[in-house]
């Protein structure tokens, strides 16, 4: 992809750059070994759970929930063998801290648990060696603010401690969750290697609501909901989504009351969820044990380094929710789906929340797709969906429904800093889709995220003799309906060549090797601010060259 803006702050240049993945020029998973790291942590220390070598995969490996989380602390990982001796060096994000489900008058916030589990997936040593320990040195904390406070020794004093790995799981290797679960792929729109994963995972539904179809049709209403929002419907047909089923011996969650009456008793469920964490009643969440099992769940059931997000649905009522790596939602009548597709804004695509009430202590800033300090029409960010004649700043009056602009008001600020239109899914639950701005930064981030096509035949790079009857040169696109193909032969666009496949016969070539190009791109009409295309190229001649010879 080709980044139409070069302007941004320069205290940010290090986001801007990480965030520009060029599409075009993309490099594999299987280029590099990773490893996938499960840490737990409470206020004394940071304990590493698993470490996991992950299999090849051709879309980009994602660390769950780094783009959105409220904190993020950029380290060296140091891997260490049994010896002492220093196996490989390489770079590390560690995302901390979770979000709060909004309500029409109280909006989300953000807050770090006392205990939690944290998954990172980083490069690591060569499959085959064996690490003994990570060392994990702080080199920089990016959004860090308030949110790892001083009371958090196990982040305060990272990098002073040998992260000894006592469970080293290899390719293939699973440690079975224990309890009665199972996994089913709800929807199957290819290779789980080449496609955004989602997992639902439920708490507090008991084998009669399994029998009954209760879970099923949660999750379904929750799939049908991707289908019908502006954003997901864009690639839904390349996303795969999995139901894990489990049983809870007892329907809820804990604490589902109001306030000022009394704590009920608790209830037996799988995930151990709760309303009232931290003493928010809206603040439905997971503890560490909870969350372990989700995700030793994901692992063990889809795959370990394969599964992008965990969204773990609650048989309760009762309006609660929290975002990050794992998504927690209630049920609740209207809002679930709203909770769901929100907190994911933040941990797939890294969106600001477009509030304005008040949070004390939040980090300054606009490094988020959706928000800007500029006004003036060339430095702000989403300046190609910006009308000649809108005024800037943009006055926030419904005659200016529908019209992209700047708007004053976002990031739990009123004054100085602007998003993009009056109103967005970042900004009110009760929207149902997401701005334009927002819009295009999902299908962005999908695109980034994945390879454009499934498969290329034969390899690109290759060199072929063309006899006949000729030979098929072509890929396989991802299912997703917009992509357009130019080939050409020897610099020479292929003007009726529109689809994905072609043949070239002995007709077409000359007996010296020429160029055969193939440019996959996606023109959608959602996306301006950069270009969605991949080029493949091949090497093709006469076969009755005696030698091959590009031109």
């Amino acid at each position: 992809m080709q980044n139409r803006k070069a302007a941004y702050d320069p205290h940010y240049l290090f986001l801007f750059l990480s965030l520009s993945f060029v599409v075009c020029a993309s490099v594999g998973a299987e280029d590099l070994d990773y490893w996938q790291i499960v840490l737990t942590y409470d206020s004394e220390e940071l304990t590493l759970m698993e470490a996991s070598e992950m299999g090849p995969m051709r879309k980009k490996v994602r660390t769950p929930g780094l783009l959105g989380a409220p904190g993020v602390i950029e380290c060296r990982a140091e891997w260490i063998d049994e010896s002492g001796d220093l196996l490989a060096t390489t770079e590390a994000q560690i995302p901390v801290g979770r979000r709060v489900a909004e309500t029409s008058s109280d909006h989300s916030t953000e807050f770090m648990p006392q205990a939690g589990v944290i998954v990172i997936r980083i490069p690591g040593p060569a499959h085959g060696t064996t690490p003994r320990s990570i060392r994990l040195v702080p080199t920089q904390a990016k959004k860090f603010g308030g949110i790892v406070r001083e009371d958090h020794k196990a982040f305060r004093e990272l990098g002073s401690q040998d992260l000894l790995i006592e469970n080293l799981k290899r390719v293939g290797q699973t440690s079975k969750v224990e309890g009665p679960i199972s996994a089913t792929k709800v929807r199957d729109t290819g290779d789980d290697g080449n496609r955004f994963v989602l997992v639902f995972v439920g708490d507090g539904y008991t084998a009669g609501n399994l029998s009954s179809g209760d879970y099923d049709t949660d999750i379904s209403n929750l799939l049908n909901s991707f289908e019908t929002n502006n954003s997901w419907s864009v690639f839904f047909d390349g996303t795969n989504f999995y139901r894990v089923d489990v049983e809870s011996n007892e329907e809820g969650a804990d604490e589902e009351r109001g306030p000022g009456e009394p704590s009920p008793p608790p209830v037996d469920t799988y995930f151990n969820t709760s309303f009232w964490t931290q003493g928010l009643e809206r603040l439905l969440d997971s503890d560490t044990v909870g969350e372990m099992r989700a995700i030793m769940a994901a692992d063990d059931l889809v795959g370990v380094g394969v599964w992008d997000q965990i969204v773990m649905v609650v048989n309760s009522d009762k309006y609660g929710g929290s975002g990050g790596d794992v998504v927690v939602t209630s049920v609740n009548p209207g809002a679930a789906t709203a909770i769901m597709i929100h907190e994911l804004g933040h941990s797939f695509v890294g969106l600001a929340d477009e509030y304005t009430s008040p949070y004390p202590g939040y980090p300054p800033g606009d490094p988020e797709p959706n928000v800007d300090f500029d006004t003036f029409l060339p430095m702000i960010k989403w300046h190609v969906w910006i009308g000649r004649d809108t005024d800037l700043p943009t006055p926030d009056i419904p005659a200016n429904d529908g019209v992209v602009g700047a708007f004053e008001g976002a990031r739990y600020l009123e004054n100085g800093i602007y998003r993009p239109m009056r109103d967005c899914l970042m900004r009110t639950v009760s929207n149902p889709n997401f701005c334009k701005i927002c819009n295009e930064a999902h299908i962005l981030e999908y695109m980034r995220s994945v390879e454009l096509t499934d498969n290329v035949v034969p390899p690109a790079g290759s060199a072929h003799k063309i006899e006949p009857p000729g030979m098929n040169f072509g890929v396989v696109p991802l299912p997703i309906e917009g992509f357009e193909y130019e080939w050409s032969l020897g610099g020479q666009v292929l003007e009726e060549a529109v689809k994905p496949e072609l043949q070239v016969t002995q007709g077409d070539v000359t007996p010296d090797a020429q160029e055969l190009k193939l440019v996959v791109s996606y023109p959608s009409p959602h996306v301006r601010q950069e270009v969605i295309e991949k080029t493949f190229v091949w090497y093709v001649q006469d076969s009755g060259a005696d030698t091959f010879t590009p031109t």
